[in-house]
C-alpha cells in the first residue's frame, strides 16, 4: 500500500515508520492518524517483523501534536465533530498499545502536545540531543487528556507532569528522561543508529516471548501486587513449556545460540 504522510520500511526484523508529513511538521491530521494504524497493524501482523520503529522523516521536528487547524474549521464547532476529532490520536496511541510487538520511538527536535504523547505512548523510546517535548494545550484552552494514561506508566513523578500540562513549558531531551518519558538520549546524529540498535537487540529475542512480555506488562500495571505475582507464576510456566522457552533452556545448556520459532 502507498501513503501521503509516512513512509514505511524494513531492515531485517524491524518495521520502520517515518512521519512524513513535514509541511505541517508531522501535525497528526486524520489522514496520517488513518495511515500509521494501518502500517502499524500491517506490521504487527507481518512475520518477519518482530519490533516496530517510528520516527521522523523532518530533520527538526518528530511530531507538533494534533493537526489544529481540523479541530478550528467551520465544521467542527459541536460536540460531536470534536469528539469524533479527539478519538484519532487516541486511536492511534490505543492501537500502538494493543499490537503484540513492541514499538519504539526515535524521538529528534519538537515532540509536542500529541507529539510528546506518541513517544510515551511507544513501549520504548530514544531522544535525540536536541529533542524538546511540551504539553502545550493549556496555552490554547485544551487538555492533553488523551496523554494523561500513558504518563501515569512511563513517568516517576505525577506532580512534575501535572506542572507540564498546566503551565505548558517545554523541557529537554535529558529532562524528559529524568521524567521517565524516554528511555536514552543520544547525540543527534546517532539517533537513528541507536534507535535502531536498540530495535535489533530487542528482535532478536524470541517472538513469542517479546510478545507475551508486553501484554503481561501491561496488564500486571492495572492488577493488585498479588494478583499481579500470581499472574506472573502463570505466565513464566506458559512460557517454560513452549517451544521457545524450551529451545532458550536447551541452547542455554548447550552453550549456542537458540533457534526462535518465527510467529505473525
Amino acid at each position: 500500500m502507498s501513503y501521503n504522510t509516512i513512509l514505511v520500511e524494513r531492515k531485517g526484523a524491524v518495521g520502520i515508520i517515518r512521519l512524513n508529513r513535514p509541511e505541517k511538521r508531522n501535525a497528526m491530521n486524520a489522514e496520517l492518524i488513518d495511515e500509521a494504524v494501518h502500517a502499524l497493524q500491517d506490521l504487527d501482523a507481518a512475520p518477519e517483523v518482530n519490533v516496530i520503529v517510528i520516527m521522523s522523516t523532518h530533520p527538526r521536528v518528530f511530531c507538533a501534536g494534533r493537526d489544529l487547524e481540523e479541530g478550528s474549521s467551520e465544521t467542527a464547532t459541536n460536540i460531536a465533530r470534536q469528539r469524533e476529532i479527539s478519538n484519532g490520536p487516541a486511536s492511534l496511541f490505543l492501537t500502538i498499545r494493543s499490537l503484540r510487538k513492541v514499538v519504539i520511538a526515535g524521538v529528534n527536535g519538537y515532540a509536542l502536545a500529541g507529539g510528546t504523547g506518541l513517544a510515551v505512548w511507544c513501549d520504548l523510546a530514544v531522544a535525540a540531543e536536541d529533542a524538546i517535548f511540551g504539553l502545550p494545550e493549556a496555552n490554547v484552552g485544551l487538555f492533553p487528556s488523551v496523554v494523561v494514561p500513558a504518563l501515569g506508566y512511563n513517568t516517576a513523578s505525577a506532580k512534575k507532569c501535572l506542572e507540564l500540562i498546566l503551565t505548558g513549558d517545554r523541557i529537554d531531551a535529558h529532562a524528559a528522561e529524568r521524567l521517565g518519558l524516554v528511555n536514552m538520549v543520544v547525540p543527534a546524529e546517532k539517533l537513528e543508529e541507536a534507535t535502531l540498535e536498540l530495535a535489533g537487540k530487542i528482535a532478536g529475542k524470541s517472538p513469542t516471548t517479546l510478545q507475551v512480555a508486553k501484554k503481561t506488562f501491561y496488564n500486571m500495571l492495572n492488577m493488585e501486587y498479588t494478583q499481579a505475582t500470581r499472574y506472573g507464576v502463570e505466565i513464566t510456566s506458559l512460557l517454560a513449556v513452549s517451544q521457545d522457552g524450551m529451545e532458550g533452556q536447551r541452547a542455554f545448556l548447550e552453550k549456542r545460540p537458540p533457534q526462535w520459532k518465527k510467529t505473525a
